[in-house]
């Protein structure tokens, strides 16, 4: 076998134990799920379960940091394309698409028994926010930038969690306006 072939075989592999791991999760915590379950859900074996992860808990944490590299990467372009008051439209669009095209790991990372998760993404989203934003603010203290993160923050997460559970959705780009629109009139606090 060549090594092409190999190499797909093991990146098919491993999508199909992401996948039954993301169908898990939709019907279980973290912690209900075991690496037999997953196994029988994925079509293979513990070996080869244990040839790409340790435990469901390092799926789980590989998921979100593969997850969070992307989302650091399509912020920090979203903010270098133009300033913070200008791009704040563009920002949500390109966080809010990316949100929604990852929904699955979207609502692991957001699930009420991840909470270190959360609290990675949120961390991550204010290192960001403090970096860029003390560049566009530079009146604002950087405790003034801290509570208007949390602020933003909290209400965009309240907001996606309502988008992710409900069942009619208006285009993901109409609800980053919307979004965007309430971040910027809550932006003049920081002016």
């Amino acid at each position: 076998m060549n090594i092409e072939n190999r190499d797909l075989r093991v990146k098919l592999t491993h999508k199909m134990i992401i996948d039954a791991f993301l169908q898990l999760r939709k019907e279980k915590p973290l912690r209900k799920i075991t690496v037999r379950e997953l196994c029988d859900r994925a079509g293979v074996g513990r070996g080869t379960f244990y040839a790409h992860f340790m435990d469901v808990y390092d799926l789980n944490e590989q998921l979100e940091n593969d997850f969070l590299a992307s989302f650091t990467e399509a912020i920090k372009t979203a903010f270098e394309k133009t300033d913070v008051l200008h791009s704040t439209r563009e920002i949500c669009r390109t966080v809010f698409a990316l949100l929604e095209k990852n929904e699955d790991v979207c609502n692991l990372i957001l699930s009420s028994d991840n909470t270190g998760g959360v609290m990675k993404f949120i961390e991550l989203g204010k290192r960001l926010c403090m970096e860029y934003y003390a560049k566009y603010f530079r009146e604002s203290t950087p405790e003034k930038v801290a509570q208007f993160y949390r602020f933003v923050s909290s209400g965009c997460i309240s907001c996606l969690q309502g988008r992710l559970a409900s069942r009619q959705r208006v285009p993901v780009e109409q609800f980053a306006d919307e979004m965007a629109e309430i971040i910027m009139k809550g932006a003049r606090y920081l002016a």
